[in-house]
């Protein structure tokens, strides 16, 4: 069985009718799957479109005091009775059709967690098509650290499938969950996780499509809540460290490259905004008291090294500044 959990809060009908829809229509059969979906105390209750499911699917709603995204899964979490777990955000869908392929990979193969390809769409290219095919080669497995090492990882949650297990396996110690009460907890999640995967695997094979609301958390450019962000980005940074620093001895150089990304990415997006300047004094100053700043030296790619080049200089600031924020506007 696999468990689809969605979260929703304030999400048009017509958004989480469409998400509901592309989970029914993977083609699974109903004692095969569940669909928990957890609303985050929106000013109108979504059960009235959960109810639309309910002769379709095992689908159950679950609401909680706003308490944002990284609770409300946590909460679908405890509920959860698959073996398999994949997260899809209210507004967001799944490509029709997908899901069977990509579980019939996953077991072949024995995989703990398999990532696939993620389109973006809006209301301009609402619509994508899943190719029919997805075949994960049995070279293709690696461990979770492994591949961190040599690849940057997308700190989405819902772009991937895993088991279950490995968020409670004991050899990790504590049980695997979100930290609350704070936006980019997917990045901590997604880190950890991949990290405990033994046996994982990538496809770009489109399987998820995200959704660009300009409304979005994401969007969103008021000055609160952009030092919001930030704050959040360095708590998220601060417990990764503390994460790389318990594991010891097991092989962990695909953690200490995400670090290192994640420095790089924080950086990247103070030059997008207005006060980039202020912003990029106060970050690199937070990011050198946890050394990472200067940006550490290492091969990783030619973007890492020009980027750790320019950014120690004004020049080189100023440049890449004229360059975020000509690709954010794009």
């Amino acid at each position: 069985m696999i468990t689809f959990i969605v979260t929703t809060y304030n999400l048009e009908d017509r958004l989480l009718r469409r998400c509901l829809s592309s989970i029914v229509a993977q083609g699974l059969a109903r004692e095969h799957y569940e669909i928990l979906v957890v609303d985050d105390e929106s000013a109108i209750s979504p059960q009235h479109v959960v109810n639309e499911f309910a002769t379709q699917a095992n689908i159950a709603l679950h609401i909680q005091k706003h308490a944002r995204q990284g609770a409300a899964r946590n909460l679908a979490l405890q509920y959860a009775r698959g073996e398999w777990i994949q997260f899809v955000d209210g507004d967001d869908y799944l490509l029709e059709g997908a899901v069977p392929l990509v579980l019939e990979n996953a077991r072949t193969l024995r995989l703990d967690l398999l990532m696939f390809g993620v389109r973006e769409v809006n209301d301009k290219v609402p619509m994508v098509h899943f190719p029919g095919i997805v075949e994960v080669a049995e070279g293709s497995v690696t461990t979770g650290d492994t591949y961190m090492k040599l690849h940057n990882l997308y700190g989405a949650c819902w772009a991937f499938v895993f088991r279950k297990e490995l968020l409670d396996d004991p050899q990790f110690g504590e049980p695997l969950r979100f930290t609350e009460g704070i936006y980019i907890e997917d990045e901590e999640f997604v880190t950890k996780l991949v990290w405990r995967a033994q046996r994982m695997a990538k496809t770009d094979v489109p399987v998820y499509a995200y959704y660009q609301r300009m409304d979005s958390t994401v969007h969103r450019r008021s000055a609160e809540h952009t030092d919001e962000l930030f704050r959040n980005y360095f708590i998220v940074l601060k417990r990764l460290m503390d994460f790389e620093k318990s594991i010891g001895a097991i092989p962990h150089e695909g953690v200490v490259r995400k670090l290192r990304f994640l420095a790089v990415d924080i950086l990247r997006r103070t030059l997008r905004e207005p006060d980039w300047k202020k912003r990029w004094e106060h970050s690199t100053l937070q990011l050198r008291a946890l050394g990472l700043y200067p940006i550490p030296d290492a091969k990783y790619s030619c973007k890492y090294r020009a980027f750790r080049w320019l950014s120690t200089n004004g020049v080189g600031r100023k440049i890449m500044q004229i360059l975020e924020t000509k690709q954010n506007k794009s």
